[in-house]
């Protein structure tokens, strides 16, 4: 039974979709924007935990953000960019319980064991803040959170769809005034 519970969490997580939350600011005209530039230098750098530290999955981010506002009609330039981006990534161990257990369902003679009814996992975050280089301030933000198994092994195909939800609200419409 137990093998069952944690097999259920287990494709719980894999499945687990990609939640985005996007902020920005309302007064900004996004229609002014054309040209972005990597914050750091113009070439993109890591922020995050040290242990997921992997050039290629790092060079797999900032090619597929680099490619996704391509596609937006945003073009990548060395001098004086209209927007500065970055990214992180945020991890934290959490834990949850697998199965509630109710005491008369144990036979008396097997002990109860609270600490096996949890399952422990990773909250992900990638956030990318978009700044305008001129004013010096932050415009817009996403934040793409995922649940995942302690010991993450994301495909390109799931960065890819990762980032595509979380930039799939910049530009914000134009608001009608």
């Amino acid at each position: 039974m137990r093998f069952l519970t944690a097999s259920l969490c287990l494709l719980m997580l894999a499945c687990a979709e990609v939640k985005v939350h996007t902020s920005y600011d309302h007064r900004v005209d996004f229609e002014q924007y054309k040209t972005w530039c990597w914050l750091n230098d113009c070439s993109p750098s890591y922020d995050g935990p040290h242990f997921l530290f992997d050039s290629a999955a790092i060079e797999t981010i900032a090619n597929t953000i680099a490619i996704e506002m391509a596609n937006k009609g945003f073009k990548q330039v060395d001098d004086r960019p209209d927007l500065m981006l970055d990214f992180h990534i945020i991890l934290k161990e959490d834990s949850s319980m697998a199965a509630w257990v109710h005491e008369e369902d144990l036979p008396f003679w097997d002990p109860y064991n609270e600490g096996e009814n949890y399952y422990y996992f990773l909250r992900g975050s990638l956030i990318i803040d978009i700044a305008d280089r001129s004013k010096g301030r932050m415009i817009w933000r996403s934040n793409a959170e995922r649940l995942m198994a302690l010991t993450p092994d994301l495909s390109q195909a799931e960065i890819r769809s990762g980032i595509k939800k979380a930039l799939k609200k910049f530009p914000p419409k134009t608001e009608d005034k």
